[in-house]
């Protein structure tokens, strides 16, 4: 079975719109459902002609449940931004919120776990937290790269929905969540999307704690690309999501990502539970060394974590990935598939690679590269009416010299009762 990288730890829905209330001071008087707009100056917070806000933090901090904070024009507004009320933030046609040269994290309070289990803060462009927490971030766009700190010892995210929040995704195009210093490339960090997450790593990165943060979202019509490791991940017992409708885009085989880091589209890990569907993945491909391969679609489970079950990937196209879909759920010792039944389908879905291009990734001996349509490694999943074409998933399972891979349209190696029928 190929290795591929996970995103993670231990590896190297919409805003309520409540009753009227009016709010007097110094500045103007709003009833909940106001909108707030940010814009170059600080006016009669009226429209975009005469905004009240020159922050958009500044602006979430005043809002109320049900509001909405709009961004005007498509000048970037540079920082991060910490959501922890149910309020809607979108903006103008092009509305931006990118990181600056240098970081500048919010003042604003992160999950009470970060003080009192001493987590590493997250550089995270939007966060979304709180039990309740309904945010809605619509229409935007989500922009790095990310100023990092110099060394591996990160944690970077576009939007982060953890500590019992939930949000509804739309409509919004997140891009090159990657480290600004291309020599880290290789760092296993820089997520598009991150719902939930089991493990975080303390402040000096000694360790990494359970905290089985929650979180769950509806994406949809979304575009995600320029990511370092992870487009879109779900990760963790108390995570759940429903992608769909969305675009994620890899680097590619030959790019300076490519090369360097395997990177996932659309990964759901360690007991999560998602439904994705209708998408389409794109040119997550690794050409390096070192015994790894890159997912379109993963499924990863087991080892010691929750598995991954009832998970639907379906009717989507997965273009030129490594491994179109894949499952990968396994007992305890990584050893064996588990014992309990998995159940996850891959139904309905187009996929194709056009050429091989992981030749040296994910064998040692020989040293050979793996590719995939579908590989499948769990208890009583489901492959079904799939359609797999492209050279690079022709049937061809001996490794040599001259022919440094192994591919396959349908890999089920070890698996336990998979049931494979009707796919072309």
């Amino acid at each position: 079975m190929a290795r591929i990288a996970v995103t993670g730890a231990l590896t190297c829905v919409v805003a309520g719109i409540g009753v009227s209330a009016i709010a007097v001071g110094a500045g103007p008087a709003y009833a909940t459902g106001t909108t707030r707009y940010v814009g170059a100056s600080a006016e009669s917070d009226t429209s975009c002609a005469s905004p009240g806000y020159t922050s958009v933090q500044a602006a979430v901090d005043a809002a109320r449940p049900g509001d909405t904070v709009y961004l005007c024009g498509t000048t970037p507004f540079k920082g991060q931004v910490i959501i922890n009320k149910s309020i809607t933030l979108t903006g103008s046609a092009g509305a931006t919120i990118a990181a600056p040269s240098a970081w500048e994290a919010s003042t604003d309070p992160l999950p009470p776990q970060f003080a009192s289990d001493g987590l590493f803060a997250p550089q995270a462009l939007v966060l979304a937290w709180g039990q309740g927490v309904h945010a809605t971030i619509k229409g935007l766009t989500i922009a790095g790269p990310l100023p990092g700190n110099g060394g591996c010892a990160e944690q970077e995210f576009g939007i982060l929905v953890i500590g019992g929040a939930s949000a509804q995704i739309t409509g919004d195009a997140v891009t090159n969540i990657r480290d600004a210093n291309s020599s880290l490339y290789g760092c296993q960090f820089g997520v598009g999307i991150m719902i939930g997450r089991e493990y975080w790593p303390t402040a000096d990165f000694s360790t990494d704690k359970v905290e089985d943060f929650a979180g769950t979202a509806t994406i949809t019509h979304t575009t995600v690309s320029g990511y370092q490791k992870g487009g879109i991940v779900i990760d963790g017992p108390k995570a759940s999501a429903v992608v769909s409708d969305s675009t994620v885009v890899g680097a590619g085989p030959y790019s300076a990502l490519g090369t360097i880091i395997a990177q996932n589209g659309i990964q759901v890990s360690r007991g999560a539970f998602a439904q994705i569907l209708d998408n389409m993945v794109s040119g997550n491909q690794y050409s390096g060394p070192g015994a790894a391969s890159s997912a379109g679609v993963l499924l990863y489970g087991g080892c010691g974590d929750p598995l991954v079950k009832d998970v639907s990937v379906a009717g989507n196209t997965l273009i030129n990935n490594d491994v179109g879909a894949l499952l990968s759920n396994a007992d305890p010792s990584c050893a064996n598939p588990p014992s309990t039944r998995t159940d996850d389908v891959v139904t309905a879905n187009r996929i194709s690679d056009s050429a091989v291009t992981n030749t040296t990734g994910a064998s040692t001996s020989p040293t050979c590269g793996y590719q995939a349509g579908v590989q499948e490694y769990g208890n009583h999943d489901m492959i079904t009416e799939n359609h797999i074409s492209g050279t690079g998933y022709l049937n061809h399972s001996t490794c040599t010299t001259a022919q440094p891979y192994v591919t396959f349209q349908i890999d089920t190696t070890g698996s336990l009762d998979p049931l494979v029928i009707f796919n072309s």
